[in-house]
């Protein structure tokens, strides 16, 4: 597949995403090393560190701990990571493996948990089965 319509499609995916889960404030595609492939909507066009949900400061946070916390399931036997969900005061933070990517999400409060982890759970397939073609 090539680049211009990975990236396509890989923005459709977090659009469709956005569209059908009510609450997503952001969603983004990371790399291991943590920058992010695509984002919706994620960018106020803003400086970089003065929106807490610009889309790179999402994709960093979230592949550290992604990255945290593959270590702590390989150190305790766990085998490898499903998801990754830290719930706070106004939100949650979500993250699932896709190939050699993660899907990060910023939830709001209100949001249906259930409904968010089964769109993300599906669409990080999709960013898996995308990722593979390239």
């Amino acid at each position: 597949m090539a680049r211009e319509n990975r990236s396509g499609a890989l923005q459709a995916a977090l659009r469709r995403l956005v569209l059908v889960v009510d609450g997503v404030k952001t969603c983004v595609i990371v790399s291991a090393d943590g920058f992010a492939i695509a984002a919706c909507p994620g960018d106020d066009g803003g400086s970089p560190g003065d929106n807490p949900l610009d889309a790179a400061q999402v994709a960093a946070v979230s592949a550290m701990l992604a990255a945290l916390a593959e270590q702590s399931l390989d150190r305790l036997g766990q085998g490898d990571m499903g998801r990754l969900l830290l719930e706070g005061e106004a939100g949650a933070l979500l993250s699932f493996p896709a190939r050699d990517a993660t899907l990060a999400l910023l939830v709001e409060k209100d949001a249906s948990l259930a409904h968010v982890l089964f769109a993300a759970q599906k669409t990080a397939a999709e960013i898996d089965a995308i990722l593979a073609g390239a």
